[in-house]
Formats: C-alpha cells, structure tokens, sequence
C-alpha cells in the first residue's frame, strides 16, 4: 500500500472506532425504562406525589384517540389531570373527546377545541402550547394521540423515579412493534443517527449541550419547561419534540432518554414506504433546510461508509482490506447494542445496515426535494412555507443563550 493509502485507511479505522465508540455508549444511556422503575409507586397520598398533568394533541385520530385517553385516565395517579387539545381534527376526533368527557366527567378530562390556527405556528407546537396553558401540574406529559401507556401505574413510578433523582425531564423512545425486518433496520439507522446527533453518549453527564426530545414521550418538570417558555421559540418547528429537549438540555435542565419497550406503545407506519413518507416533513429540518449542508453531510456518510471498500479494491493487498474488517465489526457492535431497544436478532439488523442506511439517505433527500420543490412542508392538512420554517428554526446553543439572558429574555433563535 502506498503512504496516501495508508494515511486513509487508518482514517477510516479511526473513525468507525471512534463512532462505534461513542453509540454504544450513548445506547447504554438509553437503556430500557422497564429495569429502572421499582415495584410499585410512591405513596398514594395527594400530598407525597407532584401533581402532573397529561397534554395530549390530536388531529384526526379518531381510530385510536379513545384507546389514548382511556389508557391516560386509567393511571392510578392521585389528583392526575389529562388535557387533550383536538387540533382542527375533520374526522369524529372531536366528537370522541366530548363523548368521553361527558362520560367521565369535566374534573378527570379537560377538552379544548382549536377552529383556527394563529398565523406564525405549526399545529402541533400550538396545540402543545394550549394544553400546558391550561395545565396546572408540577409536571407535564406530553403525548401523541395515538400512545397507550402500557400498566395503570407506570406514571407514578416514574414520576417517583424522576423525583428520586432530581431528573427534570425524561423522553422515553416508544415501543413501535410490530415492524418487519427492514423497519427495524431503518429504525436502527435512524437511531444511530439521532443518538449520535443528540451527543447521547453523555447525556448523564448533565452538560448543557445536546438534548433529545420524543413526541410520544416527553415528561417535563413545568419548572424547566417555563424556564426555556414552553413551546414558544420552538412555535414553527417541525421537529419540535427534539428542540424542545434540546433547549431544556442546554438550559441546564437533567434530561434522561430511555427506552420505552413494553411500556409506551405506539404504532409505527405500517410499511417501508410508508415510513418514508412519514419521515418526510421533518428530516430535511436536521439540515437547517440547506441543501448545501445536506449535500456536505451526504458525502461524508458516503466517504465513511463506502471507503472500507473502495480501499480495499483499490489497495489490491490484504492488509487494504483491514478498514472493511474493522468496520464489519464495528457494525457488528452497533447492532447487539441496539438490539436491547430494537426487538430484532443484531445479526439481522447488522445484515440489514448497508441497504437501511441507504434508505435513510434516500429518505432524508425525498425530505429535502420534495420541500423544496413545493417551496414547503404540508403537514395534516396544512401547509407551512419553507420561508417561515426557515425563519422559525432553532439553532444550537439557543438553550444557553437563553439562561444567559436570565430571567423573562425572549432571544432571537
């Protein structure tokens, strides 16, 4: 092997060392939520458990809102207040949430209707902000419309888990069974991706920097939450459970994310291109809408995950093939860590990694011309132009220049 070829290839082995490294520790963050919650939950007495109070957004999900709620109502949590905001819903959502209210009654379940959307927000970011508006618990849990809560008592245990710890906000990846095999890859991809973009790996060091958020899943103190306004910077954000938990994270906020398996269940589209399109809205947001920075990132994926091999043919010596090798365990590795939080053999997900990374770029890049070539996203029915996405975005480090501000700082994203 020449010297250049040497110089590359120990480059590539550095650098599958190095990521591997860092997503199995960050996987080792996110362990299953299951083995951290104690038998039972604290003490039922009002007055030893903070209060918390339950948002749920919904936008036409009359098939599965019932279920939602039902499962929400069903926590044996003393004085637990749910809140479900029906956004603009077309389909029978809306005349659920009534029926169900008049059943229950307006003390357990609290519905409030949106007619209209307020020019400068994006539905759901709305709708989350009405809901916490009307909460008054210590805590807020914020969950899609079509998430059942797995045991009655699964809230106070965490929310005593959370008080033990002094943790301040929890988002818990939601069980997604049942998928095939290439689903379960292109969740692994996808994973990989977010975890290692989160900065998971040192997410219990507490540093202001990273942060994760789950729609499905995410349970704040209302405390932190008021401290970064809520949803108010994160208003035209189509990802806007990850910029939320990245501002609480970079506000100094403790934030977990586990796995929720067996806990928190909600349905994942059924169907490869069905996942597709349903990642359609929002992946481009990761490249802050910039086609350049797309193509940048693209390119350092391809150099990655294709130079093993392109070093190999080229080097024409056993020891060229060395990077292909040391990335072949390494996304060995990747897989038997993620197995834990993916219900799949990691032979079969680590089979699947080159055709699921494939599908993930081929995803994100349907995200971006599709976005670009209608000049924005239509998300649920409405549609929210690419000028004002861009506008709306929150960038890095906003959570710091935001406590750095104090107190009562509204700052430019």
């Amino acid at each position: 092997m020449t010297w250049p070829a040497v110089a590359v290839a120990a480059l590539l082995v550095l650098a599958w060392s190095v990521v591997t490294a860092l997503y199995i520790l960050a996987s080792r963050q996110v362990r299953p939520m299951a083995g951290a919650l104690p038998e039972g939950g604290p003490a039922t007495a009002a007055d030893a458990i903070p209060s918390l109070s339950i948002v749920v957004t919904a936008r036409d999900e009359a098939a599965d809102i019932e279920a939602t709620v039902r499962h929400a109502l069903a926590q044996v949590y003393p004085g637990l207040e749910v809140i479900v905001v029906d956004d603009r819903s077309s389909d029978g959502t809306g005349e659920i949430l009534d029926r169900l209210a008049g059943a229950v009654g307006a003390d357990r379940l609290r519905v409030a209707h949106v007619r209209t959307l307020p020019t400068g927000w994006i539905g759901k970011c709305h709708a989350c902000h009405e809901g916490a508006r009307r909460a008054r618990g210590a805590f807020l849990l914020f969950m899609d419309g079509d998430v059942t809560l797995a045991a009655p008592d699964l809230l106070a245990r965490i929310v005593g888990w959370m008080e033990r710890g002094g943790i301040d906000h929890l988002a818990l990846l939601p069980d997604l069974r049942p998928y095939g095999g290439l689903q379960a890859g292109l969740l692994h991809a996808f994973e990989q991706a977010m975890l290692l973009m989160t900065r998971g790996w040192e997410m219990e060091r507490d540093l202001p920097r990273g942060g994760a958020g789950v729609g499905a899943f995410n349970l704040i103190r209302r405390s932190a939450y008021d401290r970064v306004h809520g949803h108010l910077l994160v208003r035209m954000e189509v990802a806007d459970d990850y910029k939320l938990g990245m501002l609480l994270k970079e506000s100094g906020a403790r934030q977990r994310v586990r796995s929720g398996l067996g806990l928190v269940r909600c349905p994942w589209h059924r169907g490869t291109l069905a996942v597709l399109r349903g990642l359609e809205k929002n992946l481009f947001s990761g490249s802050d809408y910039s086609l350049g920075l797309l193509t940048a990132q693209t390119a350092a994926i391809f150099a990655l995950h294709a130079g093993p091999l392109l070093v190999g043919l080229a080097a024409g010596t056993p020891a060229g093939w060395l990077p292909l090798a040391v990335q072949a365990g390494c996304v060995v590795a990747a897989a038997a860590s993620a197995a834990q939080r993916i219900d799949k053999h990691p032979l079969v997900l680590a089979a699947l990694y080159p055709v699921s990374c494939a599908l993930l770029t081929i995803a994100v890049w349907n995200s971006a011309l599709r976005t670009l070539w209608r000049g924005g996203v239509r998300w649920r029915g409405t549609f929210y132009p690419l000028a004002d996405l861009r506008r709306g975005l929150v960038r890095r480090g906003a959570g710091r220049r935001l406590t750095a501000a104090g107190p009562g700082a509204i700052i430019p994203r």
